[in-house]
């Protein structure tokens, strides 16, 4: 898939990131197993959750090196949600895109509050301008 149809698939989503009654993620408490052994809480995400964060990863979009970008452009102390709102550089929205879909596998739950937070639809409503402004 190349960019262009990645990006579109990916802005198809912003309907559901706009609806306030979808939970996006829901916590599975931990248990206790018969051995005595006890797992820790994980998110358990919304089906079509899943799905965008699979399409991101196929779209061909995601930046390898969106650490770095972050750092050089925006620095490690800016908060990044002000940084999305207020930029029109596609590559920072991309690597910022980038880092939340990235940080699960360290910060456990961060897809859900990206969704709650709307951070997702925010990124896709401002690649979705800037696209328009290409076209």
């Amino acid at each position: 898939m190349d960019e262009q149809q990645g990006l579109i698939k990916l802005l198809g989503f912003i309907s559901y990131f706009e609806d306030d009654d979808i939970e996006y993620c829901r916590w599975q408490t931990g248990e206790k197993l018969e051995n005595g052994m006890s797992y820790m809480p994980y998110p358990v995400y919304d089906d079509r959750l899943q799905e965008f964060i699979r399409a991101v990863d196929k779209s061909g979009l995601m930046n390898s090196n969106y650490l770095a970008l972050l750092n050089d452009k925006i620095g490690p102390e800016k908060d990044i949600l002000k940084v999305i709102d207020e930029t029109n550089d596609r590559d920072i929205l991309l690597a910022a895109l980038t880092y939340f879909v990235r940080q699960e596998r360290f910060q456990e739950g961060i897809w859900g509050m990206a969704a709650k937070d709307k951070v997702f639809l925010r990124i896709l409503l401002k690649l979705r301008s800037l696209n328009a402004s290409c076209d």
